[in-house]
């Protein structure tokens, strides 16, 4: 079978799944088509197996909480798949790129090579064939323009060509369809981009070693540079130490939640330490970026990088603490966990930035390990029902919950506030719009649910099966 017509099938499955539905049972589907399709020409590309979990780990999280998060997560897994199934070896940073890449322009890059390649090389169709295909085109274009031209001359024809009716004929379907089977076509012919790739190839994540010794010039001048680092990072090391001392202190006189500047304090806290560590870790970057490495003099250097990173980890830990504090005293939002996200990311940095100095790696490793690292987080995160998270959380650990954001989250909180303001606790809590703004919007989001069609299905259908 042809790749244009598995992908006219393609098209038609995701136009079937897809026209005018949200997003549900049908992204699963989708996918496992596109796994399919995938998997059907694996004798002439390897399958890549351990990026089509994720992919298909993301569309079931999408079919049980169709968030915009997870929906765009989904979107990224189907793009590293696609990288990745047309560069198995390339790096994670750049299979997302390459799968990107591919699905806008791979048409028109096999296009342009095709034109430009010598005529003699060229396969395609018979001259036989590409003449029935022109005549076929040209004739029905012709009975269009003739067609209208007779019905003018002559009633009873007018009569038998307004009796035709293509009003079953939907262009956004036509344009909708036609967009499934150019993704199809470029995920059956995908765009290989040779050059990006041997480019990626060449850089190792070990720093190569040098082949000569060291000039005497070389000495003097990575002296320099070992002398010069270690007063900044001994100055930056003195400055983050009074920082965590005061930091001790002022967490040890507060209460955080009586203190309403201890959500400035750790908002800002956050804010401080990601220019704080971006900075410094420029600064290690920039210091160990060559020959410095193999210097045999650098001990005092990397025992002061060491320190630095270290005490960092200990900044981590104190707001990570604070941040704790925080949301045990006032509830969860996005924007503190989002929080807990950046230290997580930040201890990863650190730690990737001491492998660095101390196994010699190069910058490379660092890009393509905290990119893995950000992906398997996003992963991580995709299995939790975030807008239920928080309100469950909210509602049963918060004394006052702040019933105004949590109406701001997603609608698969309705149930949760409807069944809360069941209970005794509403009647001294809430004003009388509040439970008007509640009930509306449970009796909305039940009926967004009831025309949902089967396509669109989620967990929710599942669950409640008097509800389809």
């Amino acid at each position: 079978m042809s790749s244009h017509i598995k992908s006219i099938l393609g098209a038609l499955t995701f136009s079937y799944l897809f026209y005018t539905k949200s997003f549900g049972l049908n992204t699963i589907l989708l996918s496992i088509v596109v796994l399919v399709f995938l998997f059907a020409g694996h004798k002439r590309r390897p399958i890549p197996w351990l990026y089509s979990i994720p992919y298909l780990f993301t569309a079931i999280m999408v079919f049980m909480d169709p968030t915009d998060f997870k929906i765009c997560l989904h979107f990224m897994a189907f793009f590293v798949l696609i990288g990745k199934y047309i560069a198995p070896s390339v790096s994670l940073y750049l299979s997302w790129f390459i799968g990107v890449v591919n699905m806008i322009i791979a048409s028109l890059v096999k296009l342009n090579d095709r034109i430009h390649q010598p005529k003699s090389t060229r396969k395609g169709l018979s001259k036989k064939k590409k003449d029935y295909i022109k005549g076929s085109i040209i004739a029905f274009l012709l009975l269009i323009i003739f067609a209208l031209l007779y019905q003018k001359a002559n009633p009873i024809f007018e009569g038998l060509i307004q009796q035709i009716d293509l009003t079953f004929i939907s262009v956004p379907w036509l344009l909708f369809t036609l967009l499934g089977y150019i993704l199809f076509l470029h995920i059956l012919n995908p765009y290989n981009p040779k050059e990006l790739l041997d480019l990626d190839q060449q850089r190792a994540n070990e720093l190569k070693h040098p082949e000569q010794p060291f000039t005497i010039p070389i000495l003097e001048k990575l002296k320099s540079e070992q002398t010069l680092g270690s007063i900044v990072l001994s100055s930056l090391n003195l400055l983050l130490i009074l920082f965590l001392v005061t930091d001790i202190m002022y967490l040890w006189q507060i209460d955080p939640i009586s203190n309403s500047g201890y959500s400035k304090s750790v908002h800002q806290g956050v804010y401080a330490l990601m220019f704080s560590i971006v900075c410094a870790i420029l600064i290690i970057l920039f210091l160990f970026r060559g020959q410095l490495n193999f210097y045999m003099g650098n001990g005092r250097l990397k025992k002061l990088t060491y320190l630095w990173i270290g005490l960092n980890i200990v900044l981590v830990s104190f707001t990570w603490f604070k941040n704790f504090q925080y949301i045990d005293a006032l509830g969860f939002t996005y924007k503190r966990i989002g929080v807990f996200v950046y230290l997580l990311l930040t201890l990863s940095g650190l730690i990737t930035v001491y492998i660095k100095v101390a196994c010699l790696r190069g910058f490379i490793y660092l890009v393509r390990t905290n990119i893995a690292v950000v992906f398997g987080l996003l992963l991580l995160s995709a299995s939790i029902p975030w807008d239920r998270t928080i309100t469950w959380y909210n509602l049963k650990h918060i004394e006052h919950p702040d019933i105004p954001y949590l109406l701001h989250l997603g609608d698969t909180n309705s149930e949760q506030l409807y069944h809360y303001i069941q209970t005794p606790h509403w009647e001294n809590t809430f004003h009388k719009d509040t439970i008007e703004k509640i009930e509306k919007r449970y009796a909305q989001f039940r009926s967004n649910q009831k025309v949902r069609t089967w396509q669109e299905y989620t967990a929710f259908q599942i669950q409640n099966p008097r509800e389809k």
